[in-house]
């Protein structure tokens, strides 16, 4: 399971000779500390009472994986504890009060210098890297204990304690034990106390079925002469790294290793040698690399699940670009679209307003003048013009006004008892057909619809069939009821809508491709549909049967509508 990188720190960071300065800083180092030093003295105590001890050297020694977990954990302010811990340790062996402060200063720059080396690597304590489980056996196992292993017998040598002659078996006795306890004790603590937050969770039943096994295994194992059986420990030890990474390595570690000390010490060893101290060396070996082993592994799989949520992340982040990309080039290629909407639609509505404003404007100043005399039938047909012009312009203005309450929700149909028939006709009268015969065939429909509404669609139908076709051609008005339905139909016998454009056209602002040199600003077809739609209806075209368009709008005849 992939989780945060911890810190890293680096020597400028290292707060060696800094102590807390408020209270509960204090209080929380003081506690520690008292910890950290209890620790180190019962676990030094365990070392120094086995059988295998020489006097202050043992191949058992998991104070220095304890304090060298401590100042990486909680800081390297903490090595006075370190310190105490080794000489309380050490000060009450039958050793020289001086050789016990010199061995405990070997024991505090053991921890000092292998926290610092590692800092200066960049090291995690999560172990979740190779590098990091190399780094920790480089660096802290293998270097920094030669410190505390040469300070240990040289002053041991220097007290009497130790002979010339055995000096060398001292100086390894006392690296392999500080080692094992760097490579089993500390990667442990790190892991365990430093990633408490960031433990697996929700594996229950895994993780106790997993100590089960490994606790009964290593128990049949390290029973008797079974120690031949041990390779059958190797697949829970791979099931520890690779269900639970470094938490199930480091435990398993150390369960594996307890119990087979437990029985070397008791008397059981795998292969005859000599003294027992070389047994429990060449089980730390084996031990060592097992664990070290696993470690790697649990830092591997790591890396592995990190590599794919990274690469999981890194294509979801591409692919949530790629849908930003393409909304924003959808979002431009509509704000294009509405800008040349509004482009071709201000054009339209200045052209629509500037004629017959142009005109109304021309006939006042000609009728302000005077100078002119005008006859009566000339002075009627040029208000006739003004009418006709002004009728233009508040339909223009009536059409703009209608579409934006519908858009805002707030326009709906006020249904009345109406005859289709009668309105239709009564509409077609009102029409300027600028030379276009219009047959009407209008039939007696009594419907409940907005009359208003009606009216318009109408209207908007013949000026549209007006508009786009040439003079003289024909147009036909027709109503006819069919079953539950009354359908409204507007032919001419023009060039017709291509099949294409034939939904388009009823859109706000949309002027027919075929046709764009007619004026218009393309809202009286949209305003068909939205009034065909607010009754319960629909609008659409066809081609008419002989050449043509038919432009259709049915609503419903049994008073179903929308208001």
């Amino acid at each position: 399971m992939a989780r945060a990188a911890p810190e890293t720190y680096s020597l400028r960071e290292s707060r060696i000779l800094t102590l807390p300065r408020t209270g509960a800083e204090q209080r929380a180092y003081l506690l520690r500390a008292v910890i950290v030093a209890s620790l180190y003295v019962v676990s030094a105590k365990a070392g120094l009472s086995l059988s295998v001890a020489h006097g202050s050297a043992t191949p058992v020694w998991a104070p220095t994986g304890i304090s060298l977990a401590a100042l990486l954990i909680f800081g390297t302010e903490l090595w006075p504890a370190v310190a105490a811990g080794a000489f309380i340790a050490n000060v009450t062996t039958p050793i020289p009060f001086g050789a016990a402060a010199g061995i405990a200063m070997g024991n505090t720059a053991e921890a000092l210098v292998g926290c610092l080396l590692l800092r200066a690597a960049g090291f995690r304590t999560s172990l979740e890297r190779v590098r990091d489980v190399i780094a920790l056996v480089g660096l802290a196992a293998v270097a920094s204990t030669t410190v505390s292993a040469t300070i240990g017998v040289t002053t041991s040598l220097i007290a009497g304690t130790v002979t010339g002659a055995t000096y060398w078996s001292h100086w390894v006795i006392w690296w392999i034990g500080d080692m094992m306890g760097d490579l089993l004790i500390a990667p442990f603590l790190l892991v365990w106390i430093g990633g408490w937050r960031a433990r697996p969770r929700g594996r229950t039943l895994d993780a106790a079925g997993l100590a089960a096994l490994m606790a009964a295994g290593s128990a049949f194992v390290f029973t008797g002469d079974r120690w031949v059986y041990a390779y059958l420990l190797f697949p829970l030890l791979l099931w520890a790294a690779l269900r639970f990474s470094e938490y199930g390595a480091t435990l398993a570690t150390v369960t594996v290793a307890g119990f087979a000390l437990a029985r070397l010490l008791g008397g059981s060893a795998p292969i005859e040698l000599a003294k027992l101290t070389a047994a429990v060396e060449a089980y730390q070996a084996l031990i060592g690399i097992v664990g070290v082993s696993l470690l790697v592994l649990a830092a591997v799989t790591s890396e592995r699940a990190r590599a794919v949520a990274t690469a999981e992340e890194r294509a979801r982040l591409e692919e949530q670009t790629r849908r930003a990309l393409e909304r924003e080039h959808e979002a431009v290629g509509r704000l294009m679209e509405l800008d040349e909407l509004k482009t071709t639609f201000l054009h339209a509505v200045s052209h629509d307003l500037r004629t017959p404003l142009a005109s109304i404007l021309g006939i006042a100043r000609t009728l302000e003048r005077e100078d002119l005399a005008f006859p009566k039938e000339e002075v009627r047909d040029l208000a006739a013009r003004i009418v006709r012009n002004a009728r233009r312009l508040h339909k223009l203005v009536s059409d703009l006004l209608d579409y934006e309450r519908l858009e805002r929700g707030a326009l709906g149909a006020e249904p009345t008892v109406t005859d289709l028939g009668e309105l239709v006709r009564a509409v077609a009268d009102e029409v300027d057909l600028r030379d276009h015969p219009l047959h009407v065939e209008a039939d007696s429909v009594t419907v409940s619809v907005d009359a208003t509404q009606v009216e318009r669609i109408v209207d908007n139908l013949l000026v549209n069939a007006i508009k786009h076709t040439p003079p003289g051609t024909d147009i036909w008005l027709r109503v006819s009821e069919n079953d539950d339905e009354v359908l409204l139909t507007v032919e001419d016998s023009g060039m017709g809508v291509p099949e294409s454009e034939r939904e388009a056209i009823f859109s706000p602002f949309t002027r027919a491709p075929h046709d764009p040199s007619t004026p218009g600003t393309g809202i009286g077809l949209a305003l068909v549909a939205r009034f065909a739609e607010l009754h319960g209806g629909r609008a659409w075209v066809t081609d008419r049967e002989g050449g043509g368009a038919a432009f259709r709008v049915s609503l419903p005849s049994n008073n179903q509508h929308e208001s």
